[in-house]
């Protein structure tokens, strides 16, 4: 087959029901892969549309080029000089890289380049038959996927996240010659398992989605979505309810279904006696149902339910998932009842046969070093003894709700439970948060804690986590980080920031490492901070910050994270404003003459001309009110004392020689340029910021 012109392609990879994980993986991984493909073979093509389902991954390309573009490639060969001698003829070195490119040595071309005349081959390809070349893209392109968990079946050695039972590849309106694992291409889909024809026989791929549509298969992810909403306003219009569906539970189930429906279910009323957590739980991570909430926001006892059966038998699907729901919920409420026979105070002792990690023993003994942490962490950050008690109460009970029915049979409740059975218990409210708080944030973006309990709770708990991992060689190495340390590290960041806590980093990482009866606490206090450093740099500059900003700060975010950060944010405020620029000369200038100073201390007294004498008392007038503000944690205000030196120091260099050869005149402007260049360092390491010109 050979053309110039363009035709639609489609391809078809038809599964047993896929996991809705694999159907986002593949569909994501089928774009970006086949983009990457027809653009190594040079094949243009118009709109790349993408569609899935659980039996399916498909995509459509629109005009795509019937031929490759063709290729020229310039190839440099030898030096002018030992391609032709004196009489300019070709030598040995010439014909044989001509003879080597496939060119005749007439065709060789001389271009200049950095390094003088050299010789090119211009090398054209001619581009092959797009028919010719899809075969091969479409076997590298399955070979290509990867899944999270993947399976072999039959005979064959080839794996994929569920069995491949048919494919189809159309080349307009053609079948693509195409047989991979025992499977021939063609032209027939396959429709709803229960509801379509069966076979679906596609023409030509633009008509495909179309063609499933009549079998009952909404391809379009974002279709099922819209339909899957219209059929949730239909369902809840007539009661004044509304759905509060969390966003992964909708996005699982519009990749568990082919033809959504919704149906409204209800439960029995008096389960609403169930925390609203442990109700919104059972619903939407055990059963992927929508829970469903009155005009107060008050949880009303219906549910909704996405399935892929037939409408018409809606009554019957209706009692089943409610039969399901009502026998989870009688599990919940047992639970519920059993758990508050004991208080969490009661449950301590069971903590005692629960190892938390082999080799940093049991749950019971980190709970008694989270205890002491708090307290360290708040007389570190001069946090008032109501905080402290509240946090150590909150360390004591934080992991007992992890020996609970309700923690056992629902693990995402881990914390949240821990603070209604605290309240249950008579607990402090802030206790009680602070015992839910400790696990924030569970994943990028989530929230963090909001008492000051919590977030003390919170940083113990990492604080403990990062130096008994690092202690006994748990530290991440690759894509391997099985406790979750680089999210940790960054929790700190987030949550001294949040909680504006100022501590001292490396002291509490050295007592947190000291409480787990590791042997070299410094040094292991060491390795974590610098493994928080090297990942705050990176969060920091993805957060917008300039680079070499971040690196001035980064040896006082070991200090203090917080105060870091806000010396950062007035920094990057400053240039935005185009002012630091200014102060960074002047720090330059003073700091790469000042490092040839000896040890000689600054004589007031040598200070004879009146530029380096206004410079002395600009800077002795300078010091109190910067170390007053930097105390204050006023650091704009900071900044600006040291910006209003510039025009001392601007001066001083204009009227100044100062390496004369009076060496004693030359040793004391070399101390006083030491002197200002101290300044500016004392509010970040201005050697690591960059010129703006």
């Amino acid at each position: 087959m050979t053309g110039t012109g363009v035709r639609d392609f489609l391809l078809e990879i038809g599964t047993e029901e896929l996991p809705w994980g694999a159907v986002q993986d593949g569909r994501m991984h089928l774009r970006e892969t086949l983009t990457a493909l027809l653009l190594r073979e040079r094949i243009a093509h118009g709109e790349m549309l993408v569609y899935s389902t659980p039996r399916r991954l498909a995509a459509l390309v629109t005009g795509l080029s019937e031929r490759q573009a063709d290729r020229e490639e310039l190839v440099r060969g030898p030096s002018c000089a030992a391609a032709f001698d004196a009489d300019g003829k070709p030598t040995a070195a010439a014909e044989g890289f001509a003879r080597s490119r496939g060119v005749r040595v007439e065709e060789l071309q001389i271009r200049p380049t950095d390094k003088g005349d050299f010789v090119f081959a211009l090398l054209r390809e001619e581009g092959r038959d797009t028919w010719d070349i899809l075969p091969g893209i479409i076997e590298e392109l399955l070979r290509s996927f990867s899944f999270r968990k993947s399976m072999r079946w039959g005979d064959g050695e080839f794996r994929f996240a569920r069995p491949v039972r048919w494919l189809v590849a159309l080349f307009g309106g053609e079948v693509v010659p195409f047989s991979f694992e025992g499977l021939q291409a063609g032209r027939s889909s396959r429709g709803h398992r229960f509801l379509g024809p069966g076979m679906v026989r596609i023409e030509n791929p633009r008509e495909y989605p179309e063609k499933l549509r009549e079998a009952f298969v909404l391809a379009d992810e974002d279709e099922r979505r819209r339909t899957i909403h219209s059929e949730i306003e239909k369902a809840l219009s007539a009661r004044g309810l509304q759905a509060i569906p969390a966003a992964e539970t909708f996005d699982e189930v519009v990749d568990l279904v082919e033809y959504p429906h919704v149906i409204l279910g209800s439960f029995d009323e008096r389960f609403l006696h169930l925390p609203r957590e442990v109700l919104e739980t059972a619903m939407q991570e055990h059963q992927r149902y929508f829970p469903v909430e009155d005009k107060e926001g008050s949880l009303a006892p219906f549910f909704l339910v996405v399935h892929n059966g037939d409408p018409s038998r809606e009554e019957t699907i209706r009692r089943g998932h409610e039969r399901v729901l009502k026998a989870r919920l009688e599990d919940a409420s047992f639970f519920y009842q059993e758990d508050l026979r004991r208080s969490l105070t009661e449950r301590l002792e069971d903590l005692k046969s629960v190892v938390w990690q082999a080799r940093l023993g049991s749950l019971y003994q980190k709970c008694e070093r989270l205890e002491k942490l708090c307290s360290a962490i708040c007389r570190s950050a001069h946090l008032n003894r109501e905080v402290e008690e509240k946090s150590r109460r909150a360390a004591l009970l934080c992991k007992a709700d992890l020996v609970t029915s309700m923690v056992i049979e629902f693990p995402s409740l881990q914390g949240t439970m821990g603070r209604i059975y605290a309240l249950a218990g008579g607990e402090d409210e802030e206790t009680a948060y602070a015992i839910e708080e400790h696990y924030l944030p569970r994943f990028s973006g989530d929230r963090l804690p909001r008492t000051l309990p919590g977030a003390v709770l919170c940083l113990a708990e990492k604080l403990d986590n990062l130096a008994g991992c690092f202690g006994v060689g748990l530290v991440p190495t690759g894509s391997e980080d099985p406790y979750a340390l680089r999210r940790q590290s960054l929790a700190v960041l987030s949550v001294l920031t949040a909680s504006k806590l100022h501590v001292d980093l490396p002291e509490l990482l050295r007592q947190a490492a000291e409480l787990l009866g590791l042997s070299d606490p410094g040094g292991v206090a060491r390795e974590v901070g610098e493994f928080c450093r090297q990942r705050w740099r990176q969060y920091l500059i993805s957060e917008g910050f300039h680079y070499d900003l971040v690196a001035a700060v980064l040896d006082i975010a070991l200090r203090d994270p917080y105060e870091a950060r806000l010396r950062l944010q007035a920094l990057q405020e400053a240039r935005n404003r185009g002012l630091l620029q200014r102060a960074y000369t002047g720090f330059e200038r003073c700091y790469n003459l000042s490092r040839q100073a000896s040890d000689v201390r600054l004589d007031e007294d040598l200070l004879r001309e009146k530029a380096e004498r206004n410079l002395y008392s600009r800077l002795i007038w300078a010091q109190e009110p910067l170390r007053g503000y930097l105390d204050a944690g006023e650091y704009e205000a900071a900044l600006g004392v040291l910006l209003e030196l510039a025009p001392d120091i601007d001066r001083f260099f204009e009227e100044i020689f100062v390496m004369g050869e009076d060496t004693r005149l030359r040793d004391n402007r070399l101390a006083l340029l030491r002197k200002a260049a101290a300044l500016f360092l004392e509010f970040a390491d201005f050697t690591q910021v960059i010129t703006e010109g």
